[in-house]
């Protein structure tokens, strides 16, 4: 476990590690102090794939040496050669499952395991993102622990980091394409994820001038777009980021809303067509 004065960069830190270190702030944490803009968490089944796709993609090592893919379908298969209406309850599953753990070993859904590596072959097959996410002069899964001139402890875990840049791997269910993934950016805050990312480097005097994200679809045919966020999304972001430090450090309201009253105002848009300006 990482101890509250370490500064540094660690890659031999488990993603499991990293998570449950909270001697320091990471981006995630900031998002939780503008709930305005940012919906909690995600489903436990897309997150569990966004790490089983990172460690596909990123250390594939840890595939065959912590895990144990297990199939559902032949597992809860029953006497008479039928599946289970539910294959995760039969008793053929929880015995392979409780082995498996006896083990050390995580389970993963052998559906889910052949989706990330079709994934991974996609990001094989697009030249920009291979470059990134391949090449012989960066590292994968860089954990980074950084304290600022207040005092405040920052962290951040790197999918990638080659000379110059960061690299953020993300598993989408957006479209592809500039509209959909900006609008992905905004919502789910990896302008704010960046300008973190960015800061900690910088208070550790790591080599970064850019963040690229490669976004990965979910569904084939398993769309893979490079996307470089300009100067005005990271400033966008760092204004993001003071905003949640702020809110953190103060006694200030924790959204807008938290005290008094609102007055929402119709937007143009919405108004009833006959009311329209044309």
């Amino acid at each position: 476990m990482i101890g509250p004065d370490f500064t540094g960069t660690l890659t031999n830190l488990s993603n499991d590690d990293y998570h449950a270190d909270d001697h320091f702030l990471s981006s995630s944490r900031l998002k939780t102090h503008l709930p305005e803009l940012y919906k909690a968490g995600g489903s436990q089944d897309a997150l569990d794939f966004g790490s089983l796709f990172h460690t596909v993609v990123l250390e594939p090592n840890l595939v065959d040496t912590e895990c144990v893919a297990l199939d559902a379908d032949k597992i809860g298969v029953k006497a008479d050669g039928t599946v289970a209406q539910n294959p995760t309850m039969t008793a053929a599953w929880k015995r392979a499952v409780a082995e498996a753990q006896e083990d050390g070993k995580k389970v993963i859904a052998q559906q889910d395991l052949n989706r990330a590596m079709w994934m991974r072959d996609a990001v094989l097959a697009h030249p920009a993102a291979a470059e990134l996410l391949f090449s012989d002069d960066g590292q994968s899964e860089v954990s980074a622990f950084a304290t600022d001139e207040n005092g405040l402890r920052h962290k951040a875990r790197f999918d990638r980091h080659i000379p110059g840049t960061i690299v953020d791997l993300k598993s989408t269910a957006a479209k592809p394409g500039l509209r959909s993934l900006t609008n992905t950016v905004i919502d789910y805050g990896y302008d704010l994820s960046a300008a973190h990312y960015m800061t900690v480097a910088e208070l550790l005097g790591l080599d970064v001038t850019t963040f690229t994200l490669v976004f990965v679809g979910k569904e084939a045919p398993y769309r893979v777009t490079v996307a470089d966020l300009d100067d005005t999304f990271i400033d966008r972001g760092r204004a993001l980021r003071t905003q949640a430090l702020e809110r953190r450090l103060s006694n200030a309201d924790p959204y807008e809303g938290a005290t008094g009253r609102l007055t929402l105002l119709c937007p143009e848009w919405a108004l009833p067509y006959e009311e329209m300006v044309i």
